[in-house]
């Protein structure tokens, strides 16, 4: 989703994000908190969605948050001042970042490398974006390093993609590695699925 485009494909599943909550506190909810339990400085949250980071983020955090769905900006606009939360939330596409280079103390995305037309580049963007002795945090889910759940997930994958536009094929780390990012720390959970990823530029 670039500037340009008034309506988001996601902008209709904004509204049921808050009905499924629940599924994501008993699958990622952990990984939020270990993963953004030490963030601090200047954080930019790529794909912010209805903002189910915000939470676990320290009160000293400076936050700017993206995100290409207009409605998903709302929900997470009022998630914000529910938590009283100081954020600054701006539409716009993860492959075309609108900030200058190294903005950015810690540079986060969760759950959205699956969903973006071009990871590659998101995760180039990304590390410009970032300080130099600053990082990127990533929670996403791909491909497993189970066999019997990869088969699930191929056998899934062409319709679970065409109907949200996510892909559970993708292999997060290779991404990463790919977009010239070093891997500090990496974890894998739920049979694999799940990618928790501290990288530097």
């Amino acid at each position: 989703m670039d500037n340009s485009t008034p309506v988001s494909r996601y902008d209709p599943y904004a509204s049921r994000y808050s009905r499924f909550e629940w599924i994501d506190r008993f699958l990622f909810r952990g990984y939020r908190m270990r993963l953004l339990r030490t963030v601090q400085g200047n954080v930019l949250d790529v794909g912010i969605g209805t903002g189910l980071n915000l939470p676990h983020y320290s009160s000293s955090c400076t936050l700017t948050g993206i995100d290409g769905s207009k409605e998903m900006l709302h929900y997470a606009r009022e998630r914000a001042r529910h938590l009283g939360k100081k954020i600054t939330l701006v539409m716009g596409d993860a492959a075309h970042l609108p900030f200058t280079n190294a903005s950015f103390d810690c540079v986060v995305d969760t759950l959205g490398l699956c969903s973006y037309s071009s990871p590659l580049r998101a995760l180039r963007e990304m590390k410009r974006v970032c300080k130099k002795k600053g990082k990127i945090l990533l929670l996403e889910h791909g491909v497993s390093s189970f066999s019997f759940m990869r088969k699930l997930q191929v056998w899934r994958e062409p319709r679970h993609s065409a109907l949200v536009g996510c892909h559970l094929l993708r292999n997060h780390e290779q991404l990463v590695q790919q977009a010239g990012l070093r891997i500090v720390r990496i974890e894998r959970g739920f049979f694999g699925i799940v990618y928790l990823i501290e990288a530097v530029p």
